[in-house]
């Protein structure tokens, strides 16, 4: 039984609040040295902080390729019965290309398994979790992609069907709450090697930020924040792609903020209580924007 509901029914609940992250290796704390400096896991702490109540989570790391994806998070859905769905979404597999895609379509599955455990080991070795990379890494990484070569794991079309059947599944479900954090601007590290990745990443927000208002979703933005961020690069670790600690403390407080103001029912009231509310999402939506 949803949250609100329980709460309708007993009055005020001392049940746990279930909390799902639709997310990615980032959303586990990779190449963090402390992996509860995630945001997933700073979410919990402190709206359990805030709401005086047990909060639980569960990271669901999605790889947005393939026909397991949408049937992985339905699973999870059933499986969790969250009160609250954080969607992290972005456009990596479509926007940013890699070593280890194109060593995949050349040279097979088994290459590619050898050639992942060699990069995770390079990347302890040699990387950095807060900062511009070492100068190992980054010429390590440089060598490889110009000697190998890089090839994006999707297309446009593949991401964006995927994103939009989790979306619209997430739409279906009544009582539960969903605050959709769109994936920030990619380091100028990227973008020297993939020249569109933010052009093409700014049209994927703008168009899942219009299918989210379609079905009244909360809506957490922290974009700006990474842009106006003195040095863009101590937000992500030494591969460009993960967030540092700091990168998290910006994508949490956005995800608080939205959860902690109206119309999401765990906002306060004017008094500093909490009462039950209305879902902030209906079942019921007008029709989704166009793909673009």
């Amino acid at each position: 039984m949803p949250l609100c509901a329980r709460l309708q029914r007993d009055g005020h609940s001392g049940e746990t609040v279930r909390i799902l992250v639709i997310g990615s290796s980032d959303t586990g704390g990779a190449n963090l040295a402390d992996p509860n400096d995630a945001y997933p896991q700073v979410v919990k702490n402190e709206l359990a902080a805030a709401l005086g109540q047990e909060c639980h989570v569960v990271n669901l790391p999605v790889v947005h390729v393939g026909p397991k994806a949408v049937p992985r998070v339905e699973a999870a859905l059933e499986r969790e019965q969250p009160d609250i769905v954080i969607f992290g979404y972005g456009a990596y597999s479509f926007i940013i290309a890699t070593v280890s895609q194109r060593v995949r379509r050349r040279y097979g599955e088994r290459t590619y398994q050898f050639f992942h455990k060699w990069e995770v080991r390079f990347e302890k070795k040699t990387g950095n979790s807060e900062g511009t990379p070492a100068r190992t890494n980054h010429w390590g990484r440089w060598l490889t992609r110009r000697i190998i070569g890089a090839e994006a794991p999707a297309t446009r079309d593949e991401v964006v069907g995927i994103q939009t059947a989790i979306v619209n599944m997430l739409a279906q479900r009544e009582g539960t709450t969903t605050v959709m954090l769109g994936a920030p601007d990619v380091p100028e590290a990227l973008v020297r090697e993939n020249p569109k990745a933010n052009i093409l990443l700014g049209e994927h927000r703008e168009y899942m930020t219009a299918l989210a208002r379609s079905h009244h979703f909360l809506i957490a933005d922290c974009v700006q924040e990474f842009r106006d961020a003195p040095v863009r690069e101590r937000l992500s670790t030494s591969d460009s792609i993960h967030k540092s600690a700091d990168g998290h403390r910006i994508q949490a407080d956005a995800i608080m903020k939205v959860l902690l103001s109206p119309p999401s029912p765990f906002a306060p009231d004017g008094d500093g209580t909490r009462t039950v509310r209305q879902e902030a999402q209906t079942a019921e939506s007008p029709p989704a924007p166009a793909v673009p």
